[in-house]
């Protein structure tokens, strides 16, 4: 038996995907590869890279108090904090990293940014695709852990 699919008009489903547009919560973000393609390790490239990021704490003068906190594949950067606009669920790692806890926001400069690839503000399948405006999706490149670092 041979399966037979139809092609399917309907417009793409809604995600968990971060939109441009949407409310950012406590998101920052970077571009680069403005002006030079980012190469990736399977060979592919992407121009105009944007990493969501967020962070916590002050960075102290000789930045000796950074850390950096790298969230699992279906994570995000909102680490710790409360649900709010932009951010439907409060932070994944409340109980390690804020006031008073293990990683200290009064003692340590807290940064998380949401991997390339993913759909919290980063460039990944839900960012709209440089040629034609509509989203990546498939058409986005293999992504490794190299590449994200």
């Amino acid at each position: 038996m041979v399966a037979q699919f139809r092609h399917n008009s309907l417009p793409y489903p809604a995600s968990g995907a971060w939109m441009s547009g949407d409310p950012v919560g406590h998101r920052q973000f970077y571009t680069f590869a403005e002006e030079r393609p980012f190469s990736l390790e399977g060979g592919a490239s992407l121009s105009n890279v944007t990493v969501a990021y967020e962070t916590w704490g002050t960075l102290n003068s000789d930045a000796s108090n950074a850390i950096l906190v790298c969230h699992a594949w279906t994570g995000d950067s909102h680490v710790t904090g409360p649900a709010s606009e932009g951010h439907p669920t409060p932070g994944w790692w409340e109980g390690v990293v804020g006031r008073g806890h293990a990683v200290d926001t009064e003692k340590y400069f807290v940064v998380c940014a949401n991997v390339l690839g993913g759909c919290q503000g980063s460039t990944g399948p839900a960012s709209l695709h440089p040629d034609d405006g509509k989203p990546y999706g498939l058409r986005f490149p293999v992504v490794t852990i190299r590449d994200m670092v």
